[in-house]
């Protein structure tokens, strides 16, 4: 996590005491190394740096342990496509290049010889397969700036108002989908959901077309961490629908929600008092 404190896994600098703990007990075999080495790290200068720490540090356990690595090391990451391995251009051939490097290293190390590197795809597989869509229910001024409210928001997308972890809060992707070919209006929007706190906002000063009721909003790149990272029950709202189009068929695979499923797990508890069993 940056070398920051962190309540996940080990810090490098206590990493040599816990593997002499873990060789101690008798149930435990350490078989490799898994590196967290952060999220939405787009920069591959960044990122080889970072592989290549995780090798010395493998390393540096095989030795330890004195026994090479037999199963697989992990890095997390969790970029897109302008990193894709697979996609030719300058930065992704940079990239890819890069990785073939880092399997060379582990070749060419006794220790890691015999070991696989797994980048953990993290959301590249999913999140361009997903829209979020709300419509915009109205529209409101206030002190010069120009509100959307839609029927959604921070409840159904979390990670679309920023409120996911991230410091620095940016816009996903947005359209109004019903007006896609329409240019843009001068004026710049926010688009907002209902609940009662400015922390629900999927759009800061966003510029779209002329804006208004029964629009409907697309959140593009939504495929991960939007409904299953959500507080869906917060401040009682319904959840949202869940739509699966393929092959240019789409098909409800999950049911809007209803106020009454904010109830149907409660119960009251029993009034009788008397918890000697009778016949």
């Amino acid at each position: 996590m940056g070398g920051k404190p962190s309540p996940f896994g080990i810090d490098e600098e206590t990493l040599e005491s816990v593997v002499a703990e873990i060789q101690q007990q008798d149930n435990t075999k350490i078989t490799g190394v898994h590196i967290y080495m952060g999220t939405q790290i787009l920069d591959a200068e960044i990122l080889l740096p970072q592989y290549h720490r995780g090798i010395s540090i493998a390393n540096a356990v095989a030795q330890q342990i004195e026994s090479p690595l037999g199963d697989s090391r992990f890095w997390r990451w969790t970029g897109d496509s302008l990193l894709s391995p697979t996609k030719p251009n300058s930065i992704s051939t940079h990239f890819s290049r890069g990785l073939i490097e880092i399997d060379q290293a582990m070749a060419s190390s006794p220790w890691l010889a015999n070991t696989k590197a797994i980048i953990e795809p993290g959301r590249f597989l999913v999140n361009e397969a997903g829209i979020y869509v709300a419509r915009v229910t109205r529209v409101k001024r206030s002190r010069g700036k120009i509100y959307a409210v839609i029927d959604g928001g921070m409840h159904h997308h979390l990670a679309a108002s920023g409120n996911l972890g991230q410091t620095i809060k940016r816009n996903y992707p947005l359209a109004i989908l019903n007006k896609i070919d329409v240019p843009h209006s001068a004026d710049l929007v926010e688009i907002v959901g209902p609940l009662c706190t400015p922390l629900d906002t999927i759009g800061r000063s966003i510029s779209l077309p002329s804006i208004e009721a029964g629009d409907l909003v697309g959140v593009f790149q939504s495929g991960a961490y939007a409904r299953a990272a959500s507080p869906l029950g917060f401040l009682s709202h319904p959840t949202p629908a869940e739509v699966m189009v393929s092959a240019n068929e789409a098909r409800l695979i999950r049911r809007r929600g209803t106020v009454g499923d904010l109830l149907i797990d409660q119960q009251l508890e029993s009034t009788n008092t008397d918890s000697t069993d009778t016949d």
